[in-house]
């Protein structure tokens, strides 16, 4: 390896991103375990797959908001809109989205607990500041568009273009 590329994977080491990237698969099927733990959310018959499609994107999402600059201009992606849309479809209430929403920062932050030794932790609480932003960040997104379905009047805050 080069000395830049040396340099690059010794400042990635100890990021919440490089974890989080690494742990993705096991900390999806942690959170649908616990999602299957929620009455009011298993009342909604769906396989595995329709109930996880949406963890993958948001957790690329998430990582790779952990590595943009922290001034940059952010706006949340078409995929809370679908995801939000497509809970809809699906018969969730703007409460289920909330309850999937603080299981997956819940295990999200399970994760980084169990790799804790492994992160710097002079840049893990404003890592841990991203999530729970971002998280909320896409829940407002997905609860947005779920309850403008089929509104006459356009919702307070349209999403980005």
């Amino acid at each position: 390896m080069t000395p830049a590329v040396d340099y690059l994977a010794e400042f990635e080491a100890g990021r919440v991103a490089v974890i989080l990237e690494r742990e993705i698969e096991p900390t999806i099927k942690e959170w649908l375990r616990r999602v299957k733990l929620v009455p009011e959310l298993v009342q909604i018959p769906l396989s595995d797959e329709d109930r996880t499609r949406h963890l993958p994107v948001l957790f690329r999402e998430l990582i790779f908001r952990l590595r943009f600059p922290i001034n940059a201009d952010w706006h949340i992606s078409g995929t809370a809109t679908a995801h939000g849309l497509r809970r809809q479809a699906q018969g969730y209430s703007p409460a289920m989205l909330v309850e999937e929403s603080r299981i997956f920062q819940v295990v999200t932050f399970q994760t980084l607990h169990l790799h804790l030794s492994e992160l710097d932790h002079g840049l893990m609480l404003l890592d841990v500041v991203v999530i729970a932003d971002e998280a909320d960040a896409q829940l407002s997104q997905a609860v947005r568009s779920l309850t403008a379905k089929g509104m006459t009047t356009p919702a307070k805050y349209p999403p980005p273009p």
